[in-house]
This record gives C-alpha cells, structure tokens and sequence, in this order.
C-alpha cells in the first residue's frame, strides 16, 4: 500500500485527458519538457511511462529519452519500463520530500521493465530535502 503524505493538493483537469493531476506532478513533466536536453542522461535511451494514480483514476505521462534528448506526451504506447505510484507518493518524489529509489525498495512505487533505465531517469527527481 502506498503511503499518504502531506496535505492535498491544489488540482487542476489535464486538457489532453480530463484527468484531475496535481500542479506538482504537471510542473514536474512540463520542466522536463522545457529541458529538451538533458546532460546527466546522456548515456539513456528508451522510453518510461509514469502511471500515478488517484482516487480509482489514473494519469499517464510518457517520456522519451534519446541520448539525453527529453519528450514528455500523454501517449499511451508501448515503453521500456513503468513506473505507478500513487498520487501523494508521485508529488513526494517530484517535491523532493520522498527518494524514489527508497520508495521503490520500500514497495511504495512500482516499476516494471528497464530498471537501468528508471535509475538513471531517478536523477532527474530532486534531492531529498534535509
């Protein structure tokens, strides 16, 4: 079971898919996004999809990776590997409140694939705060 952290959030609809996602989770692929280009990737290729759930419903966002080069879109295709979580979990990551691998290990976060790939993408999340 995935653990509950944090007050709620501040949500806001997906125009791509009418789910209700955070702002910290958008933020998070939308930084992406504007990367483009990302060094400490540079050695990645492949895909990951990121499913994070609430309240019975899931987001998906897809992110490509081609030597350090970021997409990030909602397509649901075939991937590398996945990564689910719950939502509070998810905006733990992205916040830096919760470390992914630690999440993994813990069972708190499930991922399914590639899992050299998800642990060079783990460098993308931001360090723990103190």
């Amino acid at each position: 079971m995935a653990e509950r952290l944090g007050a709620p959030t501040i949500e806001s609809i997906d125009p791509d898919g009418g789910d209700q996602v955070s702002n910290a989770t958008d933020e998070f692929f939308d930084g992406l996004t504007r990367r483009g280009h990302e060094p400490l990737l540079q050695k990645a290729t492949g895909t990951m999809r990121f499913d994070v759930t609430d309240q019975g419903k899931t987001a998906q966002w897809t992110v490509a990776v081609v030597k350090g080069d970021i997409s990030v879109s909602r397509e649901n295709g075939e991937v590398d590997c996945v990564l689910r979580a719950d939502k509070q979990v998810f905006e733990g990551m992205v916040s830096g409140e919760i470390n992914p691998m630690a999440a993994v290990l813990r069972g708190t976060v499930d991922v399914t694939g590639d899992l050299e790939l998800i642990v060079l993408f783990q460098r993308l999340f931001p360090g723990v705060k103190s």
